[in-house]
């Protein structure tokens, strides 16, 4: 009976560690196609953000005309999904075009954002210097933030083309540490057998 629990361990371990090797095996193949294609990456990613707008939109059109006996506000609904389903057919039939659109679009949202967290962390710099405390940490925070912002507005879609590269980066080199992992598991595995 022991030796069936170690037979059933040790296959459950292997599994295990077979899982983890494949896991490793993807993170590197998806990481390798975003950091070799940043720019088809970019198209696939806003191709499927389009079909969930249109499938979501559907849903909303529905969803509200089945609560227009009961919710008086039931035609907003309605607009939100028409705004769904009309956003999903302009990027399911322009994917190009509208991958370099809603990119920019949503980097420089990113950049504006970073300036007002930017400008924030000055002022908050500034007031903890005039209550003679340190306030360093935000003032650098609030510079870099800047920076980032005006580089993200000035170039959106080549920003986030770089942003693409740098996910595919990350996750080679998961990849890379999840496939040694495994591979030591194998070989702790050949110890102990």
């Amino acid at each position: 009976m022991n030796q069936i629990n170690q037979n059933s361990a040790k296959q459950a371990a292997d599994g295990m560690r077979k899982l983890i090797m494949v896991q490793g095996v993807v993170l590197l193949v998806v990481g390798l196609i975003l950091l070799l294609f940043p720019a088809a990456s970019l198209t696939t990613l806003v191709f499927i953000l389009g079909v969930y707008w249109l499938i979501e939109g559907l849903a909303t059109v529905y969803s509200a005309f089945q609560q227009r006996s009961h919710n008086r506000h039931w035609w907003w609904s309605l607009i939100s999904g028409g705004l769904g389903i009309l956003a999903g057919f302009i990027v399911l039939a322009k994917p190009g075009s509208s991958t370099v659109f809603t990119t920019s679009f949503l980097v420089s949202l990113l950049g504006f954002i970073a300036i007002i967290n930017g400008v924030s962390a000055l002022l908050t710099a500034n007031q903890l210097k005039k209550r003679q405390q340190n306030g360093k940490t935000y003032l650098w925070r609030g510079i870099f933030a800047l920076i980032l912002g005006i580089l993200l507005i000035a170039a959106p879609f080549s920003s986030a083309l770089v942003i693409v590269k740098i996910i595919g980066i990350f996750l080679i080199l998961a990849g890379l540490v999840t496939i040694a992992m495994a591979r030591q598991l194998k070989l702790k595995a050949s110890r102990f057998a």
